[in-house]
């Protein structure tokens, strides 16, 4: 096995029945060279608390892409940051690329050796396959949930605004989304409703709580809170949810849900049998010592912590009538979704979009000789039409501009020639083909070099 051999022993059979049909060799005879590498960990290795210890909220996130480019020179890197996950990977062109794990133990300050055993590093084929199967949803603890797709598209968003992000990175992460779309829309993957807001709302109802009529308390506006209200004010519950300050005015609320300061929480806390929180905060939403006075009358309520790191707590579990379960509690005890049935399918869209990659990045290495090919080309027929160029030419600013026109006309000729190769050409004679290119330039050069 290759993606799996970390953590398949983890996965239920039944699912492993299916992976195993997925997990085909495919691409048996590709010589690929990919100096790509990531390094992270995830719910199968690492507990609650020991993911907190490597979350990045979106500011730290750019800083840590901004402290990576600034002292690896050269390298380019991406953090995947999830409730289940934190993924750095790093892609190096033409140069040694650091150890990612190392990488992300100093970006969060901790000692390699007190990390080391759960970190899982991938390089390589290793890495774009894993790249293709989670963005597909197939690897989350929440299995076909539609929210890592948006998670892995605002990862190489950020890279890009850090400057962090390099064309291979770009290209892998945009080939991944796209064979991510595909599997949503051309397979059985998006069928049901799944996602951390609806797990959520089954794992109450498996509680004996009452979601109809129950009033409930959402801490977050973003797009896991927001669902989160929706979700239940659809089942029936009475929905309140918190909205910063700054932010009111700015969003409205979901339908019938009504909406409170953020800092009102603890006020109204003992009037909700239900509360969620789901923010992004890199610090608690609910503390022990804030909320314990509003919950001394030893009601039963029912507290779902879904942020990564935790919002509330977890002291709040030693509160007469406190039931809190964070993201991992949940999972748990409710029921996965199965993979889905045409799994087929989903292995041809990967094959389809990874072939597509792979070539990519194969073709890629020419690049260079490509363009000094057209350039050479393009500089011959401008060289060849002088004459011409200055009888038709009224002027030297018209000689100017009309030289200019040919040399882009013949470069755009050229490049439709040359990039055509990759469309046309075995794949494996791009090494013969290209070879022979750079000694036709060489000669072409040396021979304007003696005249």
């Amino acid at each position: 096995m290759t993606v799996w051999s970390c953590y398949f022993c983890t996965v239920p059979y039944s699912i492993k029945r299916i992976y195993l049909r997925i997990e085909t060799h495919w691409w048996a005879g590709y010589s690929v060279t990919m100096n790509i590498l990531m390094a992270g960990i995830d719910y199968t290795r690492a507990s609650v608390g020991e993911r907190e210890c490597f979350t990045f909220t979106t500011a730290a996130r750019a800083a840590a892409l901004r402290a990576v480019r600034e002292r690896y020179a050269g390298t380019g890197c991406v953090i995947i940051a999830t409730c289940n996950r934190t993924e750095l990977w790093l892609c190096a062109e033409g140069m040694e690329c650091p150890r990612p794990d190392r990488v992300l133990s100093e970006l969060k300050n901790i000692p390699y050796n007190d990390c080391k055993n759960i970190f899982v590093s991938r390089d390589g084929r290793d890495a774009v396959e894993h790249l293709f199967y989670l963005a597909g949803g197939l690897l989350s603890q929440i299995r076909g949930e539609n929210q890592i797709l948006s998670q892995v598209k605002e990862a190489i968003e950020a890279a890009r605004e850090a400057g962090s992000a390099l064309p291979a990175l770009q290209r892998l992460f945009q080939s991944a989304i796209a064979s991510a779309k595909r599997i949503r829309t051309e397979t059985g993957i998006a069928r049901a409703d799944v996602s951390t807001a609806s797990v959520a709302l089954d794992f109450a109802r498996e509680s004996g709580v009452s979601v109809r009529g129950a009033s409930c308390l959402v801490i977050g506006s973003g797009v896991i809170g927001r669902l989160c209200a929706e979700l239940f004010s659809r089942a029936g519950a009475n929905v309140t949810m918190t909205l910063r300050r700054h932010k009111q005015g700015k969003a409205a609320p979901p339908r019938n849900v009504r909406l409170i300061d953020y800092d009102e929480r603890y006020a109204v806390l003992a009037d909700y049998g239900i509360v969620i929180s789901a923010t992004v905060s890199p610090h608690h939403t609910i503390t022990y010592g804030e909320a314990e006075p509003y919950l001394r009358d030893k009601k039963e309520r029912l507290f779902l912590d879904l942020a990564m790191p935790r919002d509330i707590d977890p002291e709040l579990k030693t509160i007469a009538g406190v039931k809190l379960f964070d993201i991992d509690e949940i999972n748990e005890q409710c029921p996965m979704r199965d993979c889905p049935a045409d799994t087929g399918k989903i292995k041809e869209i990967i094959d389809q979009e990874m072939t597509s990659f792979i070539e990519w990045n194969r073709f890629r290495v020419n690049i260079e000789t490509i363009l000094a090919a057209r350039n050479e080309a393009a500089a011959d027929v401008a060289r060849r039409l002088g004459t011409a160029i200055k009888d038709c030419a009224r002027d030297k600013m018209a000689e100017e501009r009309l030289t200019g026109a040919i040399t882009q006309a013949a470069g755009k000729v050229m490049d439709k020639l040359l990039f055509g190769l990759r469309d046309n050409l075995d794949p494996s004679l791009w090494p013969e083909c290209f070879d022979a290119l750079r000694s036709s330039i060489m000669e072409t050069r040396a021979d304007k070099e003696r005249a």
